[in-house]
């Protein structure tokens, strides 16, 4: 557990210079800003869409609700073609919410199985794999995808079976970028369902001209792959999916041509596609938020980022959720930069706050991080997808809380300085209250993330306790200081200095809480330990 601790420390130095990286890169493209030519129409006609975002949603969500209406009225007597009709509806719901995409497929299959018709059961097999695949549960995925290679028996279930693997094999390589070994293994697979798919799919399918075209990018030869999908984008509607994925790579081959406008252009279009598609699991608007940040176009950076994080959860699809909210910060991070960089004072400060809040965010989601390996070690955690929802929820919730306090204390700050109110602010900021209030949030973060995972820790703690000594929580959503202690030596921080440093105690405050709570103990000496073994042998109930 040392070491775990060690490497959390290791990865908030790490955080620290990440974010002074990440000011002086702001700093080196501004001073270069307006040097490349911004697509400002697309962009103005992405913003239109953005704005009108419900409107498609809605519009889509009245279709699969009439499907799910014609579905609860179908006769039972006919399960095959329930079964057709539910798979309609996962395929329908794919590209829009993963979740209900599975729930769907799964009902589809337990339909064609009822019903004996093969073909069936392996359409419903294909639509539960790309379900698994998009909402990132791969381990699932993959033990499906081998064992259903069994009732492939023709061409166009081959075809099937191909495409379902491309696409899950596509989002691990993706997912695993950074490890070469894995990456390189994933790639290789994905490649060769990817040649299987062109050698077998009709010369005129546009299916197979994208993997063409997208297969020439890759090896460099983008004159030939732009006349190819420039082609394709003018044959399809502009909400189609494929129509998104062309553009996309449109944009990757202005990039490799040297065209940044281009570029930047076709991430417009194709993030205009996936909206009005509702396909919440593109690559594009992240993509352009990415490359807007470089530009020092700070402000539809930090809109399409955020833009791309609550679609991303609101379509329950993991992979993607993590990989934006790895850049969120730092674009967040930018933007207030150049909102504040006026003042000198006031920038200061800001920087303060800044860090704290990075550090605040980085220690949050490693926790939940390391609260979810360890309950996954413990099988407490079979349901995980609605765990992650949890974690999900408190990241934006803290992220959410110290923006606002942000604001209002650049407010404050701004208010004081002009009313020449300098030493009046010095004072307020020494009293440390700003630093109190945040550690308040902090703690009912913690608590409340804490018994979420935890929920029987106040009862387990108590069987450890004298009779006499048990405790009664005077909020059952609040922690005691001496649970709050507990609660990290139940993770695992058992050091009292770095339990001090996390909750901002002092060290002799630990001291004093935990010899409290060892001296209420049944067994005193066995107390800690104790502690660390609760939950470890118990069941979730309901998982699987």
């Amino acid at each position: 557990m040392n070491l775990k601790f060690e490497k959390l420390q290791s990865l908030l130095r790490h955080s620290v210079r990440y974010a002074l990286a990440a000011i002086a890169v702001f700093s080196a493209t501004a001073l270069h800003a307006g040097k490349v030519d911004l697509p400002k129409e697309d962009l103005h006609n992405l913003n239109k869409v953005m704005a009108s975002a419900d409107l498609y949603q809605r519009d889509k969500t009245a279709f699969i609700d009439s499907l799910k209406e014609v579905f609860r009225r179908m006769p039972e007597s006919d399960p095959e073609a329930r079964s057709r009709l539910a798979l309609r509806i996962s395929q329908t719901y794919l590209p829009m919410r993963a979740d209900s995409a599975l729930t769907y497929s799964e009902m589809a299959l337990r339909l064609a199985e009822k019903s004996g018709s093969g073909l069936a059961v392996f359409n419903s097999h294909i639509a539960r794999i790309n379900a698994l695949s998009t909402a990132g549960i791969f381990t699932r995925a993959v033990k499906e995808f081998n064992e259903v290679e069994s009732y492939v028996a023709d061409r166009e279930m081959k075809i099937s079976y191909w495409l379902a693997g491309r696409k899950l094999y596509g989002y691990m390589s993706s997912y695993v970028e950074g490890d070469k070994q894995f990456f390189r293994e994933y790639t290789t697979l994905f490649n060769e369902l990817d040649d299987s798919l062109i050698n077998n799919l009709p010369s005129n399918d546009q299916t197979r001209t994208f993997y063409v075209a997208e297969r020439l990018v890759q090896q460099g030869k983008n004159v030939e792959a732009r006349k190819m999908l420039e082609s394709l984008c003018n044959s399809l509607p502009e909400e189609s999916n494929l129509y998104g994925m062309a553009a996309f790579q449109l944009g990757l081959a202005c990039r490799n041509e040297g065209d940044p406008t281009g570029y930047a252009s076709y991430l417009a279009k194709a993030a205009i596609s996936d909206i009005k598609g509702c396909v919440k699991d593109g690559y594009a608007l992240p993509a352009l938020a990415d490359w807007l940040y470089q530009q020092g176009e700070l402000s539809d950076a930090f809109k399409y980022i955020n833009f791309a994080l609550e679609d991303a959860m609101d379509g329950n699809v993991r992979m993607r959720t993590v990989s934006i909210a790895a850049l969120l910060p730092v674009i967040d991070e930018a933007y207030k930069e150049k909102i504040n960089a006026s003042r000198d004072e006031l920038m200061i400060y800001f920087l303060l706050v800044t860090f704290l809040f990075i550090v605040s965010v980085v220690l949050v989601v490693i926790l939940l991080r390391m609260i979810k390996r360890s309950r996954h070690n413990t099988r407490k955690l079979a349901q995980t997808a609605n765990l992650q929802e949890t974690y999900i929820g408190h990241f934006i919730g803290l992220c959410s809380t110290y923006a606002n306090r942000l604001d209002s204390l650049q407010k404050l700050v701004t208010r004081k300085i002009s009313a020449g109110q300098s030493e009046e602010l010095m004072r307020l900021i020494k009293t440390g209250k700003f630093a109190d209030d945040q550690n308040e949030e902090f703690y009912k973060i913690f608590d409340s993330a804490f018994l979420d995972i935890f929920p029987d820790f106040i009862d387990q703690i108590n069987r450890l306790l004298k009779p006499i000594e048990r405790i009664e929580l005077p909020n059952p959503h609040e922690l005691t200081p001496e649970l709050r202690i507990y609660g990290f030596v139940r993770l695992g921080v058992d050091e009292s200095t770095r339990i001090a440093q996390i909750l901002n105690y002092s060290v002799s405050t630990v001291y004093s809480y935990r010899n409290r709570m060892r001296n209420k103990a049944l067994d005193r000496e066995g107390f800690d330990a104790a502690v660390m073994n609760i939950g470890k042998n118990l069941s979730v109930p309901g998982a699987i």
